[in-house]
C-alpha cells in the first residue's frame, strides 16, 4: 500500500495543496542553508553573513543544495521605528539595512533569512512581532526577506494548549500571506503544544519539534528519540525540524557522532540548517556536511522519512523508501562499543512477506562503495556511536 506522501508524490500535490493554504513550492524538500545563532549568537553583522554567503558559494556548498542565509536574533535596536512601527536594524551590525544585505545575498543566487518572534520579544530582549504581524510582514517583504524563523519567548502565557498557541503563530502566517513576497514560515516553538498538529494549518513549512539542540551526542539522541513517534508526520510541503545541525560548532562530539547526527537529520526529513563557521571548517567537518549521497536522501523528491524497524538494546534499525523504488536504511549504534547489526529483508522493507531470495545491490553513502548484492538480510559492524548508512536499490 502507498504512503500519504507516495500518493500525494504521484498526484503532484503536497499536504499545504490538499489543506488549501500556503503555496508549499518553498518546501518541496527540506530546506538547506546556514543559521548565524549557534557560533556568533548576538554577534551577528553584516559582514559575518556577507563573508558567509560568499564563501556559501566559492566552497561549492550552494551547488549541493545549501541556499539559505539566515540572520538569527540581535539584529536590529531594542526600539520600534516612532512613525513606522517597523523594527529597525541596528545600524552598527548592518549599516546598509536588511535591504542591502538581501541584495548582496540574492546577487550571489542565494536567499536570505531573518529572525523574530511569536511575543512581545526575542528571546534576547528585542522586538518581538507579536501585535505586529502585518507590519512586520511587510517590512521583510520589502526588505527582501526569503524565510522567518519565528520564536516564541515572551509570549505573554498565550501557551499551554494547541488551540491558543496555533492561534498566536495563525496571525504571522496570515500576514506573510497578504505580502506579495513568498516568505518561508519557520515556527520555533520548540515542540511545544503538539505543534506537528497544527503547524501546517497556520501556514507554516517548517515546525519546530524540541527544545534546543546543543553540541553533544546526549542532546542527539534524545531529539531522535522524540522524532520517532511523529516521523510520519513530515512530507512535503512541511517538516518536523528537529533544530539546527551542530556539525562542527564546538567539537563537543566526535567526527563518528556528528556523522551519525548528519546522517539521521537527512533520513528522517529534517531542515538541513548548518551553524558552524563555514569559513573556517577541517576537512572531516567539510566531508561530512559536502556527502553528496546522503544529501540527496535528505531530498529526495519523495518526501518521506526512514521509520524505526526496530529497537534491540542500544542498536537502532531505521528504513524507508526512496523515489525510483530505492530504499535506505540507517544501522545506528547509541552504545560505547562495536556491533554487528542484520537488517532482514522483511525489517528493512517493513514487509513480512520480503522475497528472501531476491538479490538486491546495496550501497554504503558514507563509504561510497557499492558492498554487493545480498539476499534475505545485510550484515554490518558499527563503531560506538556511529552510524551504517546503506542504499538499496530496489525492494524485495
Amino acid at each position: 500500500m502507498l504512503s500519504n506522501a507516495q500518493v500525494l508524490t504521484i498526484l503532484g500535490l503536497s499536504v499545504l495543496q490538499v489543506m488549501g493554504v500556503i503555496d508549499p513550492s518553498l518546501a518541496k524538500t527540506p530546506q538547506m542553508g546556514w543559521n548565524s545563532w549557534n557560533k556568533y549568537q548576538c554577534n551577528v553583522n553584516e559582514t559575518v553573513i556577507v563573508n558567509t554567503a560568499n564563501f556559501m558559494v566559492s566552497s561549492g556548498l550552494k551547488d549541493l543544495g545549501y541556499q539559505y542565509i539566515n540572520i538569527d536574533d540581535c539584529w536590529s535596536l531594542h526600539q520600534r521605528d516612532n512613525s513606522t512601527q517597523r523594527i529597525v536594524p541596528d545600524p552598527e551590525k548592518f549599516p546598509n539595512g536588511i535591504k542591502g544585505v538581501a541584495d548582496k545575498v540574492h546577487a550571489l543566487g542565494l536567499k536570505l533569512g531573518i529572525y523574530s518572534d511569536a511575543g512581545t520579544n526575542t528571546c534576547a530582549g528585542y522586538p518581538g512581532s507579536y501585535g505586529y504581524e502585518q507590519i512586520d510582514a511587510q517590512a521583510f517583504s520589502d526588505w527582501g526577506v526569503d524565510y522567518l524563523k519565528y520564536d516564541n519567548c515572551n509570549n505573554l502565557g498565550l501557551a499551554g494548549n494547541a488551540s491558543i498557541s496555533s492561534k498566536r503563530y495563525k496571525r504571522m502566517g496570515d500576514a506573510l500571506k497578504n505580502v506579495s513576497r513568498p516568505i518561508f514560515f519557520s515556527l520555533c516553538s520548540w515542540g511545544q503544544d503538539d505543534v506537528w498538529d497544527w503547524g501546517r494549518s497556520v501556514g507554516g513549512q517548517s515546525w519546530r519539534m524540541s527544545g534546543d539542540i546543543s553540541d553533544h551526542w546526549s542532546s542527539v539522541v534524545s531529539i531522535i528519540n522524540q522524532e520517532v513517534p511523529i516521523a510520519n508526520i513530515s512530507a512535503p510541503g512541511g517538516w518536523n525540524d528537529m533544530d539546527m545541525l551542530e556539525v562542527g560548532v564546538y567539537d563537543q562530539m566526535t567526527i563518528t557522532e556528528y556523522t551519525s547526527h548528519f546522517s539521521i537529520w537527512a533520513a528522517m526529513k529534517s531542515p538541513m540548517i548548518l551553524g558552524n563557521d563555514i569559513t573556517n571548517m577541517t576537512s572531516d567537518i567539510k566531508n561530512i556536511i559536502t556527502n553528496k549521497e546522503v544529501i540527496a536522501v535528505s531530498q529526495d523528491s519523495l518526501g518521506e522519512s526512514v521509520k524505526q524497524r526496530w529497537v534491540k538494546g542500544d542498536t537502532h534499525l531505521f528504513a524507508g523508501p526512496l523515489s525510483g523504488q530505492a530504499y535506505v536504511a540507517l544501522f545506528l549504534n547509541e552504545g560505547n562499543s562495536t556491533v554487528t547489526m542484520t537488517g532482514t529483508w522483511s525489517d528493512v522493507f517493513n514487509n513480512k512477506h520480503a522475497n528472501k531470495q531476491k538479490s538486491i545491490a546495496v550501497r554504503d553513502l558514507w563509504a561510497h562503495t557499492d558492498l554487493g548484492s545480498f539476499r534475505a538480510a545485510v550484515s554490518v559492524d558499527v563503531e560506538a556511536h556511529g552510524v551504517r548508512m546503506l542504499r538499496f536499490n530496489q525492494q524485495a
